[in-house]
C-alpha cells in the first residue's frame, strides 16, 4: 500500500494541471540573449514540458553552454521556466526562460502554472580528501597550460574553477598572440617603423638588462640593414623593449624578457596538440607591431581552452577538473603551500593535498568594482558599476586574496587596462565587425588619434570624445565575416546589425546618415586615409603603416561599430619571479606555490600592450607546472 504526504500530493496536483485548450505539439519562439537572439523549442506533450532545446544562437562558448547542460534540464525537471539562472550567463538565461514561457502561453497552458520557482537542490554535507601531485587554482589559459604541462610528465593534478566551465577570460578574448619571427614573411618594413626601432636604439639604457636587450637589438638591427631586406624586422628583444617601454618601464623587465623568449615555444606546443595557426600575423589594437597571431582553426581566445581540453581528453591525462568548485584557503604545513581548502556548489567541502605544490591562476579583479576603485591609480577612481569590463563577472580577485593570506607580496595593483573599443553595455568585444585597429571617428567624422598607439592613449582618447563613444569604421571586405555571416567571435552579423550597434551602408554618406556621423567629414576622413595606405607615409595622426585589414580603399559595403572603453585587464597582482614562483613582501620565494597570469603583476607595468595577455597566462603557466617537473 502506497503512502502520501501532503507534500507529494501537493506536487501531484500541481504537476497534473490541466488548462484549457492547452495543445500537444512543438513550440517556437525567440528572444534576445547578450549575443544576439536565441531560438528556443519547447514539446509539449499531456499539458507537460517534455522537452526544451536550443535550436539557433550566437551566445559564447564555453560561458552559456551550461544553460544547455543544467538550465534546459532543470526547466523539465521543475516544470517551471522559474529557475535558477546560469553565473556569467544571465543574459543567456534570462532569453530563454522568456522564450519557454511565450511557448507555453502559445500552447495554451497557464504560465503563472509554471512560473512558480523551482525548488533548490539540496546542500550536501560530504567532506572529501584528495591527494595530489599538483593542485591548480583557476581553470582559464593559464591554468589549462599549467596542468598539461604538469599532466604530460606525469603528475597528477587537480584543477579547480569556480565556474561551471572551464576557460576564464581566456574564452572571451580575442585570442590573438604576440609572436617574433613567425608568419611575418608578407609584411614589408616603412619607414614609420624603422624610425620606431632606431628611437629604441638611441633611449639610455637603465639598467643591465636593457643594456644587453639594447646591444642584441643593435647588432641584429645593423644585420637587417645590411642585408637589404625590405621584409618586416623584428625579433625577442625587439617584443621585450616595446612592451618595457610600452608599461613605462615599470614593468620587471627580465618577466617581460622571460615572456618574449618563451612565446614562440609556447606556439609549437600548442601546434603539437593540434592548435591551428593563421599563416599571416597582423597588428591588432595596442599591439604596437605586426606580430600577432591567432587560430586557423578556432574563432576567439576559446581555441586554446578546447585545445587544452580535448588533448586532456584525448591523452588521457592525469587532471582531474573540479567545476564550480571555490577555493577559500591554502593549506599552509611547516611554512610550505600544502594544498587547498574548497568548496563545491552543492556543498561538498574538498581538503586537497599537493605533494608538489599549488598554483594560482585565479586571472585578475576587473569585475569586482570595489576593488578596482580601491586600488585604481589611473582613472581618477571612477571605475564603478556603470564602467562595462570586458571580463567575465567571476574575475573577482581570488588568488590574490589567497595569496595575501600566505603573506604574498602585491605588486603594481593599481594599474588598470581599459580596453579602447567595447560594446557600449555590455563592455563586450565580441560585437565588433573589423579589427579594433581599423580607424576611429567621432561624431564630427573626423579621426582623432593614431590608433596603432597603446590601449591606455586610445582609451583616454576615446573617452574624450562626446558621450565618450566612437565609431570604427571597417570594410565589409576586411571584416572577417565567415560564410554563415558570423563575426570573428561567431556572433551572427545580422545579430548586430539588429541590435543597433553597428550599422552597414554601401556607400559612406548612407553609413554616415545611419550612424548620426557628419557625412562631409567622414567622406574626406577615410579619402585621406585611403592616400595613406597607398602611399605608405604621411598619415594625419602618425600611423607607421596601413595593414591589409584595415583598408577602406576597395569600395563598399562600410560599418561603423559603436564603441565606448571598457575594463579589461588589471595589471597588478601577485609578486613571483620568471620561475613563477610567488614571492613575499620580503622578495622571498613562499616554498609550494607558484601562480601564472593575470593574478599576478610586474610583467605590464602601468599599460598592457594588446596581444600579451593570452602569451603571458599560457607561457607562465607552463614555466609554473615545469619547476614540478624532474
Amino acid at each position: 500500500m502506497k503512502t502520501f504526504t501532503a507534500l507529494s500530493v501537493a506536487c501531484a496536483l500541481a504537476l497534473s494541471y490541466t488548462a484549457v485548450n492547452a495543445k500537444d505539439g512543438t513550440y517556437t519562439a525567440s528572444e534576445v540573449g547578450r549575443n544576439g537572439e536565441i531560438k528556443v523549442q519547447v514539446q509539449i506533450k499531456d499539458n507537460k514540458i517534455a522537452d526544451v532545446k536550443i535550436l539557433d544562437w550566437s551566445e559564447t562558448h564555453p560561458v552559456a553552454d551550461q544553460t544547455k547542460t543544467e538550465l534546459l534540464p532543470n526547466i523539465v525537471k521543475s516544470q517551471s521556466y522559474n529557475v535558477a539562472n546560469i553565473s556569467g550567463a544571465t543574459l543567456s538565461s534570462f532569453a530563454i526562460k522568456a522564450a519557454v514561457r511565450d511557448c507555453l502561453k502559445q500552447a495554451g497552458l497557464d504560465v503563472k502554472e509554471f512560473g512558480k520557482a523551482a525548488a533548490k537542490a539540496p546542500q550536501s554535507s560530504e567532506t572529501k580528501v584528495e591527494n595530489a601531485d599538483v593542485v591548480i587554482v583557476g581553470a582559464g589559459g593559464a591554468g589549462l597550460s599549467a596542468a598539461v604541462t604538469a599532466a604530460m610528465a606525469g603528475k597528477k593534478v587537480v584543477l579547480l574553477e569556480k565556474n561551471g566551465f572551464a576557460g576564464g577570460n581566456t574564452s572571451v578574448s580575442g585570442g590573438c598572440f604576440n609572436v617574433a619571427n613567425v608568419n611575418q614573411d608578407n609584411i614589408k618594413m616603412t619607414e614609420g617603423q624603422k624610425k620606431i626601432v632606431e628611437g629604441i636604439l638611441a633611449e639610455k639604457p637603465l639598467n643591465p638588462l636593457h643594456q644587453e636587450l639594447i646591444n642584441k637589438l643593435k647588432k641584429q638591427w645593423n644585420e637587417y640593414t645590411a642585408s637589404g631586406s625590405n621584409k618586416l624586422f623584428d625579433s625577442p628583444e625587439l617584443h621585450a623593449l616595446q612592451t618595457w617601454k610600452s608599461g613605462d618601464r615599470k614593468a620587471n623587465l627580465e618577466l617581460v624578457y622571460t615572456l618574449t623568449q618563451n612565446v614562440k615555444p609556447m606556439m609549437k606546443e600548442l601546434e603539437g596538440i593540434g592548435f591551428e595557426w593563421r599563416p599571416n600575423a597582423n597588428q591588432f589594437v595596442g599591439a604596437l607591431w605586426p606580430r600577432s597571431n591567432r587560430a586557423a582553426n578556432f574563432k576567439s581566445g576559446v581555441g586554446y581552452v578546447d585545445t587544452f581540453l580535448q588533448y586532456i581528453k584525448d591523452k588521457n591525462l592525469p587532471v582531474q577538473l573540479l567545476l564550480s568548485t571555490k577555493a577559500n584557503d591554502l593549506i599552509i604545513k611547516d611554512g610550505r603551500v600544502a594544498g587547498v581548502m574548497a568548496q563545491a556548489k552543492n556543498g561538498t567541502k574538498y581538503v586537497l593535498n599537493a605533494a608538489d605544490g599549488v598554483i594560482l591562476t585565479t586571472g585578475g579583479f576587473g569585475a569586482n568594482v570595489k576593488m578596482r576603485n580601491e586600488y585604481d591609480e589611473l582613472w581618477g577612481k571612477k571605475l564603478g558599476e556603470t564602467t562595462p569590463t570586458t571580463n567575465l563577472p567571476s574575475a573577482t580577485g581570488d588568488g590574490i586574496s589567497l595569496a595575501k593570506k600566505a603573506g604574498a607580496g602585491l605588486t603594481q595593483m593599481g594599474w588598470i587596462q581599459l580596453f579602447p573599443a567595447g560594446d557600449p553595455t555590455t563592455g563586450a568585444t565580441s560585437f565588433k565587425l573589423g579589427e579594433n585597429s581599423c580607424i576611429y571617428v567621432n561624431k564630427n567624422g573626423k579621426r582623432y588619434v593614431n590608433e596603432s598607439e597603446r590601449r591606455d592613449v586610445l582609451a583616454k582618447a576615446n573617452l574624450a570624445q562626446e558621450g565618450g563613444v566612437f565609431y570604427v569604421i571597417s570594410s565589409a571586405k576586411r571584416a572577417l565575416v565567415d560564410k554563415d555571416g558570423r563575426n570573428a567571435y561567431g556572433v551572427k552579423v545580422a545579430d548586430i546589425l539588429k541590435s543597433g550597434k553597428s550599422y552597414k551602408a554601401d556607400t559612406l554618406e548612407e553609413l554616415a546618415q545611419k550612424a548620426g556621423i557628419n557625412g562631409k567629414n567622414l567622406v574626406e576622413t577615410v579619402k585621406r586615409w585611403n592616400e595613406f595606405c597607398k602611399k605608405g607615409t604621411g598619415d594625419e595622426m602618425g600611423r607607421p603603416t596601413c595593414m591589409d585589414d584595415h583598408r577602406l580603399d576597395e569600395g563598399g559595403p562600410y560599418y561603423a561599430t559603436l564603441m565606448t572603453p571598457s575594463v579589461h585587464h588589471t595589471m597588478g597582482g601577485v609578486t613571483i619571479n620568471k620561475k613563477a614562483q610567488v614571492l613575499n613582501e620580503a622578495g622571498n620565494v613562499i616554498p609550494g606555490l607558484y601562480a601564472a597570469g593575470e593574478v599576478t603583476g610586474g610583467i605590464h607595468g602601468t599599460n598592457r600592450v594588446g596581444c600579451n595577455a593570452v602569451p603571458d597566462a599560457l607561457v607562465f603557466g607552463r614555466i609554473a607546472a615545469l619547476n614540478f617537473v624532474k
